[in-house]
């Protein structure tokens, strides 16, 4: 018998007390009450408390917690304020900021600044250079003059640092034998914009990841302003544009340029200096009306298609890099602001000067005439063309597929491509046909350039060389023609006796001589500085460039009827055979990717810690350019993740009604959960043997409130810790790839957790004990339940890392389930599961017991129950599942090691799985 609920019986069991006021009485109460937790009401006679005033101060919290929002929206508007007032000031200020989308008609103005936008040979490089003997000093005086003029009006500044990449049989072959790449051969120019085209599998996204050597490629070489070497080396000076509008939704635009300039530009200059370039930036985009909005995504309406894809532009803008690659910038864009798009890549490439390749895929006319140059792949990834956008009619026409007149031109080379179109040279004409044509034409140019007959000195310039505007043939790069256009209109040889005009080669070249050539005999033209007539005359030849020379508003002359390929009928009438692997070669060539990925990989792990640990001990410079070092990056990302966190309230809401839900519900099942001690042997002795046994031991449900709160925490935690990068990996991925480094970020992140922690814990706790009669003191119940929160988060950070976000929900659930309740030491019983007999069958299995983080909180929270009952077979006897009433504070650091465990594991998930998508 125990003593009856609302009263306490002295320790003799002979006197029965009512409960007094400010107490509460449970059954079995002996020598006093337990003391009324604070904002619960305990009347005389209580046998539990009423503790519905919790709810008053969770909804005092709510409202502290909404106090808080707002008054950080207002120090946010007042901030707005002024950068608004700036931006307008950056508006007013900047000529021409109406129109910062040239025109057609306005871009010869802004060509009197492409000589800085071209790229100037070292002295290190072997060039043709052709001798002047005609005056050229009133011509130079008056382009300085125009440039110096359009520099004023102009605050956009020259890159420090301009590329010319050149890149010449490059070939990538799967392991069964099929093609990606072969002899793929080009140049990409600063100042100038190059559109890559082609089919489906052609390649296209593949020579790109090439180009910045995300993947390995099997053959080739690729040269940086005439020096080969990886472009992974300017990875602090390149940008890339993912197809995606890859960056953080819940933040504004501002916010998203801002962090990427803080992260990527020189850490010399002045956060005032940064802030002012992502200004002038949103200012070039057109995106003030929207700089304070929220990007935006499916749930919550943010920006419009095309201003966030101005915005994705915007971020490797605001970087200042000087190579810029895109990945289908156009892609779900209306043909409108598609245009848009491309008129801003084309006004970025000639005001700074930037090297532009953009895939594209069916982009509009008006898109299409934005770009300087062309590169078309085929089927199998081979070039079909390779050269200024305005002579790829004049190329197509000479091989028998003129443009017809009306016909968008990017769609027509497209049906070229993909079989739809008729031959006018031969009925038997084959799509492997355009690769054949251009590399015929290749050889052919190849070889007339190469003639010592044209008379044409190759020699090096002088170190001290001040002409700018001086053309030049560089017998280095790749053999391909560089730009811009040499055609009959433009070009033309003479004798330097007779005067007589000779024609400039075999077939087309002289209406094409601007192609690109993929050998690396032949010799490549550098479009001079600036944009005005000369003359040069040297012994043998007679060089004249028209200003149609320099820009790409020239109209390619029509080919010369001389231009056939009725050898290629004979030549080409079955395709290629592909290439056969035998076994051993399938094997051996298997074995050779593996060791090359292995090594790209191993070489990345190790150069981002070493990277690291030069940041944060050695503080080495960077020789290509010095960025935010890995304690400023912390900083920043510590900041980002702040405004993620607690800038949207109604999800900071929603994460607390969580808690608060899971903690009820736990309450309510827990309400009749307690611990009764055993009856007195005398008792016992007078009670029917079928009941011996439950008087003789003792009635405890404590284990079972402490699965149910282990239960209810993880699955809370984890649900809440998975959106930590489940949500970001790619945006993760993308600024990785540009210098982000793993340690810094994934620390920052755990850190702006914790004051959700710590909240989610108090949500939980206060919840829980409305039903749930604790004997306890509450915060030892709340440390409790916050660390195991902690443990959670980590649990979710480390599934979010692994597991897809579509699939990290039902993985989760099942995660808390196993470690919750099968590894909680309850069911099976630790006793049996750390029993040193065999036949348990647990042995192999037993480390997952001890690892498991649960099961030390419930018996945290056990022992701190039992020890507030005031039964003696408590302290005399052994405790169930093998718990030791000396061991609470053990079970908090086995917690804490767990944790930290749970930690390291996420960490290395994140830096190590999907290396591929992190270059």
């Amino acid at each position: 018998m125990y003593c009856c609920p609302g009263y306490y019986c002295s320790e003799d069991t002979k006197t029965l007390t009512l409960c007094p006021q400010n107490q509460y009485c449970p059954t079995g109460s002996v020598g006093g009450g337990t003391s009324c937790l604070w904002l619960a009401s305990c009347p005389e006679g209580s046998s539990s408390a009423s503790k519905f005033g919790l709810v008053i101060f969770v909804i005092v919290l709510i409202i502290g917690s909404c106090i808080v929002f707002w008054i950080h929206r207002r120090f946010e508007a007042v901030r707005t304020h002024h950068l608004e007032k700036r931006l307008r000031w950056i508006h007013n200020h900047n000529i021409n900021h109406d129109n910062k989308l040239l025109d057609d008609n306005d871009e010869s103005d802004s060509s009197k600044n492409l000589g800085a936008s071209t790229t100037e040979l070292t002295t290190k490089e072997s060039v043709i250079e052709i001798e002047s003997c005609g005056k050229q000093g009133d011509a130079d005086t008056d382009a300085d003059a125009a440039e110096n003029q359009a520099s004023k009006k102009n605050k956009w500044n020259k890159v420090s640092q301009t590329f010319d990449i050149e890149f010449e049989h490059l070939g990538l072959t799967l392991s069964n034998g099929t093609p990606i790449l072969r002899d793929v051969s080009g140049v990409l120019r600063s100042g100038r914009t190059c559109a890559i085209m082609g089919p489906s599998g052609s390649g296209k996204t593949t020579l790109i990841s090439m180009l910045t050597s995300k993947i390995p490629k099997d053959e080739g070489k690729i040269r940086i302003n005439g020096l080969e070497e990886e472009l992974s080396h300017y990875r602090k000076l390149t940008g890339f544009v993912p197809q995606e509008d890859i960056m953080m939704r819940e933040l504004t635009v501002h916010d998203v340029l801002l962090h990427s300039a803080y992260m990527r530009l020189p850490s010399d200059l002045s956060r005032a200096a940064m802030t002012e370039k992502v200004l002038e930036i949103i200012d070039f985009l057109g995106l003030n009306h929207v700089m304070d909005s929220v990007v935006g995504d499916a749930e919550r309406r943010g920006i419009s298609g095309g201003q966030r894809k101005r915005v994705n532009i915007g971020m490797e803008l605001v970087t200042d890099p000087s190579i810029l690659f895109l990945d289908e910038p156009t892609s779900g864009l209306d043909s409108s602001t598609s245009g848009d798009v491309c008129k801003l890549l084309r006004s970025v490439a000639r005001r700074k000067g930037l090297t532009i390749a953009a895939v594209i895929h069916s982009p509009s006319p008006v898109a299409f005439d934005q770009f300087d140059d062309l590169l078309l792949l085929g089927h199998g990834g081979r070039v079909v063309f390779h050269g200024p956008r305005t002579e790829a009619p004049a190329y197509f026409g000479a091989i028998g597929f003129p443009v017809p007149e009306g016909a968008s031109p990017s769609d027509f080379y497209m049906d070229v491509i993909s079989n739809n179109v008729k031959s006018r040279i031969t009925k038997k004409f084959k799509p492997f046909y355009l690769a054949r044509y251009w590399e015929s034409y290749c050889k052919r140019a190849q070889t007339f350039y190469a003639n010592a007959e044209i008379g044409v000195d190759y020699k090096h310039p002088s170190p001290h060389a001040t002409a700018p505007n001086t053309p030049r043939f560089n017998p280095r790069t790749s053999g391909l023609l560089s730009y811009p256009n040499l055609n009959s209109s433009a070009v033309s040889v003479q004798q330097g006796t007779g005067g007589l005009s000779e024609s400039m080669a075999m077939t087309a070249i002289n209406n094409m001589s601007s192609l690109a050539l993929p050998s690396s005999s032949s010799s490549t033209l550098h479009p001079p500085a600036q944009a005005h007539h000369f003359n040069r005359h040297i012994h043998h030849k007679t060089v004249t460039l028209s200003p149609d020379s320099i820009h790409q508003k020239s109209t390619p002359s029509s080919p010369r009827a001389s231009m056939a390929f009725s050898d290629f009928n004979s030549m080409y009438s079955s395709p290629p055979l592909p290439e056969k692997l035998t076994f051993m070669e399938t094997v051996q060539k298997s074995i050779r990717i593996f060791i090359i990925e292995s090594r790209m990989w191993w070489k990345g792990v190790l150069s981002e810690t070493w990277e690291t640990i030069e940041g944060l001990f050695l503080r080495r410079k960077d020789p290509i350019r010095n960025t935010a070092n890995p304690f400023m990056m912390f900083w920043l990302c510590l900041n980002r993740a702040r405004l993620q966190i607690y800038r949207n309230q109604r999800q900071f809401m929603y994460d607390q009604l969580l808690h608060l839900g899971c903690g009820l519900f736990i309450s309510i099942a827990a309400s009749r959960f307690d611990y009764l001690g055993r009856q007195h042997d005398l008792i016992c002795a007078m009670t029917p043997f079928q009941l011996k046994y439950s008087c003789s031991s003792p009635t405890d449900h404590l284990t079972e409130v402490g699965v149910f709160i282990a239960l209810g925490v993880c699955f809370a935690g984890i649900s809440v810790g998975s959106m930590t990068f489940g949500n970001e990996k790619i945006v993760y991925w993308r600024e990785k790839s540009s210098g982000l480094l793993t340690f810094p970020y994934y620390l920052a992140k755990v850190i702006a957790d914790i004051p959700r922690i710590v909240l989610a814990g108090i949500m939980f706790s206060l919840s829980l004990i409305i039903f749930f009669h604790q004997r306890s003191n509450y915060f030892y119940l709340l440390f409790i339940i916050i660390m195991l929160y902690a443990v959670a988060f980590a649990m979710g950070y480390l599934l979010s890392a692994l597991i897809p976000q579509n699939r990290v929900a039902l993985v989760g659930t099942g995660f808390t389930l196993a470690w919750a309740i099968v590894f909680s030491g309850d069911a099976p019983d630790l006793a049996d599961v750390m029993s040193t007999d065999a036949s348990s069958g647990y042995a192999a299995a037993r480390w997952l017991w001890v690892i498991s983080a649960p099961r030390y909180a419930i018996e945290a929270i056990y022992l701190r129950e039992i020890q507030a009952r005031p039964w003696q077979e408590i302290h005399n006897e052994p405790l169930s599942h093998t718990y030791s009433l000396g061991e609470f504070w053990w079970c908090f650091k086995a917690m804490t090691a767990i944790m930290f465990g749970w930690h390291v594991l996420a960490f290395f998930s994140l830096k190590l799985k999907d290396r591929n998508k992190q270059k």
